[in-house]
């Protein structure tokens, strides 16, 4: 009895990777990215992200919840969304058999880098995740002209040395002509 055990243990590794390969590749969801181009901007930008989810399978899929993920590709860091978007994830519910629904997330640029962004999908009772192919953007630094908040300063610290002179030469002048 142990050694059929054995051999149904033996068995059932052998064709679990065959398993997990099957269903990975026979995902009955399918992901496109709508707005790579509008993605690149500068930081302190808000851009949407267009995307469409599709039920290419015969049955309806339902308790779908989808998620935006964005890593930094420069640093090899997951981004907080937390600081980027509101919309971390919108849950679908049902999607009927060859059905399209858009998917749309507002982000907001906050650090210049090169970024890489997916849509990962969960469906209820699936044990792995559905997910797009990798987009890749940039995003640029926000050019100052205040850097260093200096400006104010460089601006009206001349035009107060003026006024204070001009004060004090008014008020010498009017007593000398008293």
């Amino acid at each position: 009895m142990k050694k059929i055990h054995k051999i149904l243990i033996l068995v059932s590794i052998l064709f679990l990777p065959i398993t997990f390969a099957e269903a990975s590749t026979n995902s009955p969801l399918s992901f496109n990215i709508l707005s790579p181009s509008s993605l690149s901007g500068t930081a302190g930008d808000f851009v949407t992200v267009q995307s469409q989810i599709t039920n290419t399978g015969t049955t309806s899929l339902s308790e779908i919840t989808s998620y935006l993920s964005l890593v930094d590709t420069e640093n090899k860091l997951p981004v907080d969304l937390e600081d980027w978007s509101a919309e971390k994830g919108l849950f679908i519910g049902t999607i009927e058999p060859k059905q399209t629904l858009p998917l749309n997330w507002k982000i907001h640029f906050v650090k210049a880098g090169k970024y890489s962004l997916i849509v990962v999908a969960e469906i209820a009772g699936k044990n792995y995740p559905q997910t797009s192919t990798i987009v890749n953007f940039s995003v640029g630094p926000k050019q100052n002209l205040n850097p260093g908040k200096v400006l104010p300063v460089a601006l009206f610290t001349p035009i107060v040395i003026l006024f204070v002179m001009v004060l004090l030469t008014y008020k010498r002048n009017s007593k000398l002509s008293e």
